[in-house]
């Protein structure tokens, strides 16, 4: 399988530039990252350098920040055509459903953000618009003590959720720097703390290359394909 890091921050989002990003996680054994900058004030610097870095392939997405779900709806429309994969920043109960119901958007991110998790509402919407659910582990590696054994009981409800509804699974430490980065054996041993069987994980690490495939070919109408 081919594993992909499916939202990583680079500059001016986060503090490492793209190339160096790619060269970690390439070291680390992945096969490809997908950027996906904060939209819209986060535009990635120097793509054209990470794209040069051999062995791995370098994916743009976007992660939308909306306060409203009208905003949300405007803001994925207009993204769609021109990235490789559309992510939305969750955590609000009123955002993880708008993103959850937009066919638009490829993934809810940080849906853990809050204390309520995506809910049975968000859970039904993510599967009827094949919507990805994140599993962002980076608050498992950063948090601590009582703080990080309530994150992961809400994580643990919501793996329920996912697994009653079938939804799709994407895992990822949402890296701003290569010291946030894990290796997919790493990603896989922390997932199996939550519950989440190994094959499973692997599966989730490698849905985003399917995604960003799947995006980048063109449809003339339905069933024509513009090659």
């Amino acid at each position: 399988m081919k594993y992909y890091e499916c939202n990583l921050h680079t500059l001016p989002d986060g503090s490492d530039s793209p190339s160096r990003m790619a060269l970690a996680a390439k070291k680390l054994g992945y096969s490809g990252i997908i950027i996906s900058n904060h939209s819209p004030a986060g535009v990635a610097f120097r793509l054209d350098a990470a794209e040069l870095v051999r062995g791995i392939e370098v994916a743009i997405g976007a992660e939308i920040v909306a306060t409203d779900q009208r905003g949300l709806h405007a803001r994925a429309a207009s993204l769609r055509d021109r990235a490789d994969f559309l992510a939305v920043h969750g955590g609000d109960e009123r955002i993880n459903r708008a993103a959850c119901e937009d066919p638009n958007v490829d993934m809810l991110a940080h849906p853990h953000g809050g204390r309520t998790g995506i809910g049975v509402a968000a859970a039904k919407a993510a599967k009827d618009n094949q919507v990805a659910i994140c599993l962002d582990l980076g608050p498992m590696i950063s948090l601590r003590g009582g703080s990080r054994v309530r994150w992961m009981e809400m994580v643990r409800r919501d793996l329920d959720l996912i697994d009653k509804f079938d939804l799709s699974l994407m895992i990822s430490t949402s890296p701003r720097s290569h010291l946030d980065l894990r290796s997919p054996r790493d990603l896989v041993a922390l997932a199996s703390l939550l519950g989440v069987e190994r094959e499973r994980a692997l599966k989730a690490l490698a849905l985003p290359g399917s995604i960003v495939e799947l995006n980048r070919r063109r449809w003339a109408s339905v069933g024509v394909e513009v090659l």
